[in-house]
């Protein structure tokens, strides 16, 4: 499974208070996550994709293939 870390995440219990618990993260869930991220802060920051154009810009597709590919790696 890889090396891994541990992080705090909030459980949403359905009824009463929720809890933070301790949850495991891959390096597959970390290459998932950065692999996310280039491609949210691209999305966020570029003219065209903010406009609704994201099929003329050049770059955001292989941010998402990329994206795409760590989830395929990690299962």
């Amino acid at each position: 499974m890889g090396e891994s870390g541990y992080t705090e995440r909030w459980l949403e219990t359905g009824s009463g208070p929720g809890a933070v618990v301790r949850a495991r993260v891959t390096q597959a869930d970390q290459a998932i996550q950065a692999a996310y991220r280039k491609w949210l802060d691209h999305a966020t920051e570029c003219p065209s994709c903010q406009d609704g154009a994201a099929r003329e810009c050049t770059v955001v597709q292989p941010l998402w293939d990329a994206y795409r590919a760590a989830q395929r790696e990690a299962l």
